[in-house]
């Protein structure tokens, strides 16, 4: 009960501290400091002067906010465009421009413009299913207040840090390009929402803030490491799909040669240049084709606690993914989230960049366990040709799977992403490479 009633707490810090930085400047800052010592100290008038600092501050301070009161009835003559690139990488900076045009008839000078992002507030039972991987090392006080894991849950959630800047003179119809970098902590969406413009009032201690609707997205895609190459395809895999996914992958039916025609051939193959100069009907003969296909599949399932352990594994599919670049070839992605999913890509059916987007986006497995995906793979396993599979532990299901695959005589790749070795060891048979997560871009190179 009372952790609860501190998490509702939290929430009104947070916004008392969002709303004294915002409405102060650095200057403000310090002279509020020293305006609340001098409060302290001055309290006895008999005993010490600082009484008559705190009156004067309080009296700059009172300027200070009517002025800053004055000016919000003056809205900044602003228009913005924010071009943000399509994707963003976690933990590398990005950098983008903004262009501002003063449509006004006045120079605007003193400005300072901070992007905001799109957020909401999480519940209690969000914060209290939060695995902070740094809480292991807090004291026993931060751990069971958790305002140390609220903060670190409000920036995972913020999804990356911005800082403010100061903007140069800005002239009268003309358009200034400002460079902004802000510096992803977490993939998926970054949901911008407007664009916040601080101007002080003459005493530089209270801003004004004037702020400018601009929703944007950008995608956020998971880190991705330089890796050994996995061993290479054997061979091709008859696909069943028919001819319509043939066509879509850039490989359908090959045309060999003409023949007579035979009672129930389609009209569509009959070739009707051939049949006219030779007086019969004579048909087309197609070869049935196959190419590569190749799986990648993400195991999902794990405990809240071995969080990091899955960003290491989503790190690791996603440094295949960009490996491979299937080609000719597909290239399945396989996972379960609330339900298992396949997403393909190839020629003709979506570039590599779209699995990097779906990765960017994949959460834990919370429904069912880990046969739901092993069911999943199976059921295509006829028409694959290898198979690469990205596990977070080494139990009796994810075995089997592995045992079942090479069974049908497909060559199965196991990156098993563990802190701790596999234990039973792997059969021979199996290409099993243990990917340590705290040595993760060390492990990928080996």
């Amino acid at each position: 009960m009372l952790r609860r009633a501190l998490f509702q707490h939290f929430i009104l810090a947070q916004r008392l501290s969002e709303g004294f930085r915002r409405r102060f400047s650095p200057l403000g800052h310090l002279l509020l400091f020293i305006l609340l010592a001098a409060g302290v100290f001055g309290f006895n008038t008999r005993a010490a002067a600082t009484y008559q600092l705190f009156t004067l501050l309080c009296a700059l301070f009172g300027l200070a906010w009517l002025w800053s009161r004055l000016g919000r009835r003056a809205p900044i003559a602003l228009e913005a465009e924010r071009r943000l690139p399509r994707y963003a990488t976690v933990g590398t900076a990005l950098r983008y421009e903004l262009i501002l045009h003063n449509t006004g008839k006045r120079s605007q000078r003193g400005l300072s413009l901070r992007d905001t992002l799109a957020m909401s507030w999480p519940d209690w039972a969000e914060f209290a299913a939060a695995v902070d991987p740094a809480d292991a090392g807090r004291n026993a006080f931060d751990r069971y207040v958790g305002f140390p894991r609220w903060q670190w849950l409000m920036r995972t959630r913020r999804g990356a840090s911005l800082e403010e800047q100061a903007l140069p003179e800005l002239p009268p119809g003309q358009r200034v390009t400002v460079t902004l970098e802000l510096m992803p902590l977490r993939r998926g969406r970054l949901q911008f929402a407007e664009l916040c413009l601080y101007r002080p009032e003459p005493f530089g201690l209270i801003r004004t803030r004037h702020c400018l609707a601009l929703p944007q997205t950008c995608c956020v895609l998971p880190r991705r490491y330089p890796m050994a190459a996995l061993p290479p395809v054997a061979g091709r895999a008859y696909q069943r799909g028919g001819v319509a996914l043939s066509n879509t992958v850039g490989d359908s039916e090959e045309f060999m040669a003409l023949r007579e025609y035979r009672h129930g051939d389609a009209l569509r193959n009959i070739h009707w240049r051939s049949s006219a100069k030779f007086g019969r009907w004579l048909v087309k003969e197609f070869q049935e084709e196959y190419f590569v296909r190749r799986a990648l599949v993400l195991d999902t399932f794990c405990p809240p606690r071995r969080a990091d352990d899955l960003e290491a594994a989503i790190s690791t599919a996603a440094s295949l993914a960009a490996l491979e670049s299937p080609g000719d070839g597909l290239l399945d992605l396989m996972f379960v989230e609330r339900q298992a999913h396949c997403f393909t890509a190839g020629r003709g059916v979506a570039q590599t960049s779209a699995l990097l987007e779906v990765l960017a986006g994949v959460q834990a497995g919370s429904t069912g366990d880990f046969t739901v995906l092993a069911h999943s793979v199976l059921r295509r396993v006829a028409t694959l040709s290898s198979v690469v599979l990205v596990l977070l532990d080494w139990d009796r299901p994810r075995r089997e799977l592995c045992e079942s695959l090479a069974s049908h005589g497909l060559p199965v790749t196991v990156l098993l992403v563990d802190e701790t070795p596999p234990a039973p060891p792997p059969s021979p048979a199996l290409s099993l490479r243990h990917i340590r997560p705290s040595h993760l871009a060390e492990a990928l190179l080996i």
